[in-house]
């Protein structure tokens, strides 16, 4: 198959494409220092900065990491439109135990309204 053969979309179409890209994070300290060592090849960046922006490598802002580093570079011939990295729900494993806080204090009786 060539490149030619492909047929291709008029220039003028103004066609809109979502590109959905997941992740699971394993290693927060390796991803941190990943987006650390981008961000200050930036011009004038410095460690400071960079820990205003992610905040420390032990409370690293994870959104933030990936944001730096899943950020598109230009695209010939595209216009980008909307950036944003958000947190994906949990899913739920059918038949999973969720353990709920529980109060310690004893409880309180009330008494008895209608006697």
């Amino acid at each position: 198959m060539n490149l030619r053969d492909v047929s291709h979309v008029p220039a003028d179409t103004g066609q809109s494409f979502t590109v959905t890209l997941t992740l699971n994070v394993e290693d927060v300290r390796a991803l941190w220092t990943a987006a650390a060592e981008k961000a200050l090849q930036a011009p004038g960046m410095t460690l400071s900065d960079v820990l205003d922006t992610f905040g420390p490598r032990e409370d690293a802002s994870i959104a933030d990491c990936i944001a730096m580093l899943t950020a598109p570079d230009a695209i010939a011939g595209c216009a980008l439109d909307d950036f944003s990295v958000r947190t994906a729900p949990v899913a739920m494993v059918p038949g999973a135990v969720i353990q709920l806080p529980v109060d310690a204090r004893p409880l309180a009786l009330m008494p008895a309204v209608n006697g």
